[in-house]
């Protein structure tokens, strides 16, 4: 099946073409770079400052999980692709890595003492990505996603 390359499909303009696999696979990516950033630190990554490596990788990964969520096509999302178990589960992940960035990144905000405005900010984009998490649930809740089609 002819596809987009990986750093195609982290792209706004790739995350249009994706399909509900092919989105599967992007998140799978998404997470592996998110625990890089969090469990791999660098000599360089400075989380004392806004500046430092370890808050410029983290504003990168937001805008790329944020850019993906917003370009998915209609039938991407929940809940015109309700019925397809990756288009669901491509939701959920996008959410839950969502909640897994911003999570540690309260917790380095508040260890460097950093202005208040940081880990207030992640916590609203966490108690977001959960609501958003509950809402796909109640949409899915009466479906039976086993029968594709």
């Amino acid at each position: 099946m002819p596809c987009i390359s990986l750093t195609e499909a982290l792209t706004p303009e790739g995350a249009a073409m994706l399909t509900p696999f092919g989105g599967v696979i992007v998140l799978s990516c998404l997470f592996g770079r998110n625990l890089h950033h969090l469990h791999r630190p660098s000599a360089d990554d400075n989380e004392t400052s806004l500046n430092g490596d370890f808050w410029r990788r983290h504003r990168a990964m937001d805008n790329i999980i944020l850019n993906t969520s917003l370009a998915l096509p209609d039938h991407l999302r929940v809940p015109a692709g309700a019925k397809d178990p990756n288009v669901v589960f491509l939701n959920m992940c996008i959410h839950t890595s969502t909640i897994c960035l911003h999570q540690a990144a309260i917790f380095k905000a508040d260890s460097a003492n950093l202005p208040s405005n940081v880990s207030a900010e992640s916590k609203i984009r966490c108690i977001t990505a959960a609501s958003e998490i509950a809402s796909i649930m109640r949409t899915i809740s009466h479906c039976d996603i086993t029968i594709v089609g």
